[in-house]
């Protein structure tokens, strides 16, 4: 029977409903495996596929399953105020959009993976744009399992388009394959498709980004799993892989890391208008170096067409601001659903470290405070209170601690140098979009996955060097360190990365069997208030529903739909901890300790 697809369409603006089914029987447009693919464009629109299927596990209707939301609300930097933090789902079906996400990511490559190679050669402007095509799969294909690796551990690697139905495949299998993977896209994408901004190639992925991803993946297996290699991929390769992204990628280190995130931008500072609205970014003069950073070696990248995808983690990770439409008190920030509330204790540890304390560039431009923070925490005293009138909705919110993150929050901006408007998304103010003026529709800013600073850490991490440390200390404004230490990788590494996603890992692979309990202690009686009343003692968590408890009994993996283990006929079985379906361990807003 003839397996007919549908690429081109929807492709082409780089979106794709998270609830399609992959194998799809209408030929929406004409294009099926009798006529498609036959021309380098083609080739080209399959690979924009692939890589929209990053752009669906962010967009779609439960974007707290992307890594970078739960990879947030899992660890010890910010509390979830809800059922979505410390390893407790509030459904059944959980992860459901990152198991079907990622499948549809892994099934578009491996189609592919199967056409591409197989077309003429004479078909292609030169045979390095098909190798780039090809490698470019691989790569995808790599990321999708590794994401399914981390998320479930095991689960069925699928290798064909074929529909099947398959049980789990053993870690050691999955990890050789990603391996595999990643050494076939570097041996594939030629050395000059590094950082780019030309149009037709930005946002692609790089045989740069298979190396910096070589890089975590062999952090993680080793680390978490306590294996002296990965299968298929050694030490000294690993560094050589690292060393080649730092040395020939094109990509490096912006100017100031605060310049990365979106709340520096322009409209926003009002530089854009040749005014100064007085605003965090512009006191620090700090000019946004936009999407497709030269940092960015890796991320989900959004297209400003009219409802065709949106970054939803800053629509979580900001404050509610009542009617949801900022006002001069919580200007430059806009209006979320107030999650992920800052840890303080996080804080505190950042801002009285003598290795970085308020001398850390970074902390307020990571970090920002509201209200009286000041007069709450004595280690605040004198220090920088970003909203000090913010009104947000205390009577509601759960674990308020007066922090917030800054990296993917909402911003708000002006429409002209006379404030003639506050606008809920600065992204409307751009002269070229198709936005709506949404506190929500219109965060069109890059799910940052992979950052330059990352290969740098890394490869300090492989060889216990201070090289990368320092160059990223010095953009902070911190003195150098003398020699490493691990603890001072770690800290590095914490600070740089806040709010990215990583922490969570980063904690697993150096200790895999202990995470738990450091992610509780360091959380454990932070200032926290419960829906406008503080909190006698602080933070604490439900009796018998520990952190500690479920990272013993799931060791940070999480539940796999009910639904897909209905669909696979007894096949497959859930992960551990997680086989109660009577809600054992599900926490609601309902069920707070407090």
């Amino acid at each position: 029977m003839k397996k007919i697809f549908s690429f081109i369409a929807i492709a082409s603006v780089l979106i794709l409903s998270a609830c399609d089914s992959m194998l799809d029987t209408t030929n929406w447009d004409k294009k099926d495996t009798s006529n498609f693919p036959q021309t380098e464009k083609d080739a080209y629109q399959i690979i924009l596929g692939i890589h929209n299927a990053l752009v669906n596990t962010i967009s779609a209707s439960s974007p707290d399953n992307n890594y970078i939301f739960y990879g947030n609300a899992a660890s010890d930097e910010m509390f979830g105020g809800g059922g979505e933090d410390r390893l407790m789902y509030s459904t059944a079906e959980g992860f459901q959009y990152a198991w079907k996400g990622y499948y549809q990511g892994i099934f578009r490559a491996n189609y592919a993976l199967s056409v591409i190679p197989e077309m003429d050669d004479a078909l292609f402007s030169d045979i390095d744009t098909k190798n780039y095509y090809i490698g470019q799969a691989y790569f995808l294909r790599a990321w999708y399992f590794f994401q399914m690796a981390q998320t479930f551990e095991t689960f069925p690697m699928i290798l064909t388009t074929d529909p099947v139905n398959e049980p789990r495949t053993d870690v050691e299998t999955i990890y050789a394959q990603i391996a595999s993977d990643l050494n076939d896209a570097i041996k594939y994408m030629p050395s000059k498709y590094g950082y780019t901004q030309n149009d037709g190639l930005v946002g692609l992925s790089t045989k740069y980004a298979a190396e910096a991803l070589a890089g975590r993946v062999y952090l993680f297996y080793t680390g978490f799993y306590n294996k002296s290699d990965l299968p298929g991929l050694t030490k000294s390769q690993v560094v050589s892989y690292l060393k080649d992204c730092r040395d020939n990628s094109g990509f490096g280190l912006e100017r100031d890391q605060r310049e990365i995130w979106p709340y520096t931008n322009g409209y926003t500072t009002g530089f854009n208008y040749g005014t100064d609205f007085d605003v965090y970014p512009s006191r620090n003069d700090l000019h946004w170096v936009g999407n497709h950073s030269k940092e960015t070696v890796f991320a989900a990248h959004f297209s400003l067409v009219a409802w065709v995808g949106f970054n939803r983690i800053g629509e979580f990770y900001t404050g509610y601001v009542m009617g949801g439409v900022p006002n001069i008190g919580s200007y430059p920030i806009g209006s979320g659903y107030s999650m992920g509330k800052v840890n303080s204790k996080f804080v505190e540890n950042w801002a009285t470290d003598p290795d970085y304390g308020f001398a850390d560039k970074r902390l307020w431009g990571t970090v920002y405070a509201t209200n009286n923070a000041d007069q709450i925490y004595s280690w605040m005293n004198g220090q920088y209170v970003e909203l000090p009138n913010y009104v947000g909705s205390f009577a509601t919110e759960e674990e308020h601690t007066y922090f917030w993150q800054k990296k993917y929050a909402v911003i708000a901006a002006y429409s002209d140098a006379n404030k003639s408007k506050m606008l809920r998304n600065f992204f409307y103010a751009t002269p070229v979009n198709n936005c709506y003026n949404h506190n929500l529709y219109d965060n069109r800013n890059d799910a940052i996955f992979i950052r330059y600073a990352d290969v740098l850490l890394m490869l300090d991490e492989l060889e216990q060097t201070v090289t990368g440390m320092n160059k990223i200390r010095e953009r902070a404004g911190l003195a150098p360190y003398s020699s490493y230490t691990f603890e001072r990788l770690q800290k590095e590494r914490q600070y740089e990365f806040a709010f990215e996603g990583i922490r969570f890992n980063d904690l697993r692979r150096w200790y895999p069997d202990t995470a738990g309990k450091i992610i509780a202690d360091n959380q454990k009686g932070a200032y926290i208030t419960f829906r406008g009343k503080v909190v006698d003692g602080g933070w604490k968590e439900m009796p018998g529903n520990s952190i500690e408890q479920r990272y013993a009994q799931t060791r940070g993996f999480w539940r796999i739909p009910s639904s897909e283990i209905s669909l696979s006929e007894g096949v497959l079985d859930q992960n551990k901890g997680w086989e109660d379906d009577n809600n054992t361990w599900f926490l609601s807003s309902d069920a707070m300790p407090y």
